[in-house]
């Protein structure tokens, strides 16, 4: 076999094997749907630049304990999904799961530390970026809580 056709023949099947590992690296850096979307947060009709959940709901309630942290889906006021982190009593923080790198959607908060699953970039409680192919903090969201109602605006 000449050696031009040796090439030929390598590449080919080399690219052959890789297409497969590029489109599932691919995918899991922009998949931010789930195959159940129940735990959606309500966008308001009126305004999709605010969102309104009650605490109370069985969705949220962990979010009444300190410390807790929840993420849900997509919704039309943000296309990756939230994630919440409760502070303290008088304080919820709200951000965008969109990782700032590649986009993939991050992970609750375990121990004040969020964890990206495509690329391992940390963040923490705060939404600063700790460590990973990033720098960049995580989108915030203004958060009020008002008895058991809670207000998310962009």
């Amino acid at each position: 076999m000449k050696r031009r056709k040796f090439i030929h023949k390598v590449c080919s099947l080399s690219a052959a094997c890789a297409i497969p590992m590029v489109m599932t690296t691919l995918q899991s850096c922009t998949s931010y749907n789930s195959e159940d979307d129940s735990d959606n947060v309500e966008v308001n009709p009126i305004d999709e630049n605010l969102i309104e959940f009650d605490l109370n709901d069985t969705k949220y309630a962990a979010l009444k304990q300190i410390g807790a942290s929840i993420v849900t889906m997509a919704s039309d006021f943000d296309k990756a999904g939230l994630i919440f982190f409760r502070q303290n009593q008088t304080t919820l923080l709200a951000f965008s799961r969109k990782c700032p790198h590649a986009g993939s959607a991050i992970d609750p908060f375990v121990s004040g530390i969020s964890t990206c699953p495509g690329h391992g970039a940390k963040f923490r409680s705060d939404g600063s970026a700790i460590s990973g192919p990033t720098n960049a903090n995580l989108k915030q969201y203004t958060a009020k809580i008002n008895g058991s109602m809670v207000t998310i605006t962009k």
